[in-house]
């Protein structure tokens, strides 16, 4: 049986395969906005949900919001039970919301790697100022319409943190 092929390995391949010009998909900093009353309201669907699905390496049914990447980049409920199919007046799903800029037919690997991902945002835990993702939401200043997703990469990976705008 063979190793998995590691990261940088695969990248050292690609250069012998493509030449001296190939480039890995770059992991940049940046920062998501999403419209924030779409962003609350399917935190409050997901609060409210009866039953909330588990994500890959999740062990508890806590309401939580998935961060999405592949095509585009967005964020759903985990909440089931509160009509998850279906769509809202304007015909977009009520259980998802896209990142400005980066709907459906877009390629967000320019700018956060090539890979698909899956990252939690948990609504009721507390984050480092001690508030809860929910509680920031809902207290929004009343001027906010943006919820902004930073992404950070150091050594140890991707940080996210979050505020409102």
């Amino acid at each position: 049986m063979t190793n998995p092929t590691a990261p940088e390995d695969f990248d050292a391949l690609l250069r012998d395969v493509l030449g001296a010009n190939y480039q890995p998909p770059a992991r940049q900093d940046c920062t998501l906005t999403f419209p924030l009353t779409k962003v609350r309201s399917i935190a409050e669907l997901t609060i409210t949900a009866r039953k909330h699905a588990l994500g890959p390496g999740d062990t508890d049914t806590a309401p939580r919001l998935w961060w999405i990447k592949g095509d585009g980049t967005f964020l759903m409920s985990n909440g089931i039970g509160n009509t998850p199919n279906t769509r809202d007046a304007d015909g977009h799903w009520r259980h998802i919301v896209y990142a400005d800029h980066w709907g459906p037919d877009t390629d967000p690997s320019t700018v956060l790697g090539g890979d698909d991902l899956h990252e939690t945002l948990y609504l009721t835990q507390p984050l480092p100022d001690g508030q809860t993702l929910i509680d920031m939401l809902r207290t929004a200043p009343d001027h906010a319409t943006r919820f902004l997703l930073h992404v950070t990469h150091d050594d140890d990976g991707m940080q996210l943190t979050m505020t409102t705008k």
